[in-house]
């Protein structure tokens, strides 16, 4: 295999995006009240679809018209963002244990809460990571270029010889491939539901899940 490294998200990737969308929606409705579970879909829905900007703020304009409680409502959220494993795809630990098996360094590049550090010790990931870029800890977030380059130092690795997986093309698929990684964006939570054919041709693999991830990329 040509790669030193591979790159993982969190959300989406090892653990379901639910659980971040339930936190949120129990964040808006603290401060809100009930609201129409139907219109918080429609701002989430049109989210995924856009590729941009913030759901957080998107949600705050939404529902308060402005983004005064952005601040409060993430903290009340972040209290709730937390996996249990149950909230880990099947998929996931097999797909890091083979690519770490196969001679890989496993690194982490994600937007999560410092509480993931603990549900990833739990559930056995923890101990196959050689740097864990959660956001929370290292003080960055994608899409800042930074995350990725601190996760090529301290992997010890290029850009050309390391390879990101996530569900974002704008936080993930694209700032990684314009530094130079290989990408594959997998097609589950908070991925766009209807990704454009252009869209489709931006990174090297596009799956719906991590089934035979590593063979695919042993291809490129």
């Amino acid at each position: 295999m040509k790669f030193a490294a591979a790159t993982f998200d969190v959300g989406g990737i090892i653990y379901s995006d639910e659980v971040f969308k339930k936190a949120i929606y129990s964040a808006i409705e603290n401060f809100a009240g009930p609201i129409d579970s139907a219109r918080f879909e429609k701002v989430y829905d049109e989210h995924l679809k856009s590729h941009s900007g913030s759901l957080r703020s998107k949600l705050c304009m939404e529902f308060f018209a402005s983004l005064d409680l952005k601040g409060e409502i993430m903290e009340f959220a972040t209290a709730r963002w937390n996996f249990q494993p149950s909230d880990m795809y099947d998929d996931a630990k097999k797909t890091i244990e083979e690519l770490k098996a196969s001679g890989l360094k496993i690194g982490l590049v994600a937007n999560q809460p410092k509480s993931a550090v603990e549900s990833l010790k739990r559930d056995g990931i923890f101990d196959l990571i050689d740097f864990l870029g959660i956001s929370a800890v290292v003080g960055l977030e994608k899409p800042d270029p930074r995350i990725f380059e601190l996760a090529l130092t301290e992997l010890g690795t290029k850009a050309a010889e390391t390879i990101h997986i996530g569900n974002r093309l704008d936080t993930d698929v694209l700032p990684a491939k314009n530094l130079g990684f290989s990408t594959v964006w997998i097609l589950r939570g908070e991925a766009n539901p209807t990704p454009s054919e252009e869209d489709l041709k931006v990174p090297d693999i596009v799956a719906p899940n991590l089934e035979n991830l590593v063979e695919k990329i042993a291809k490129l």
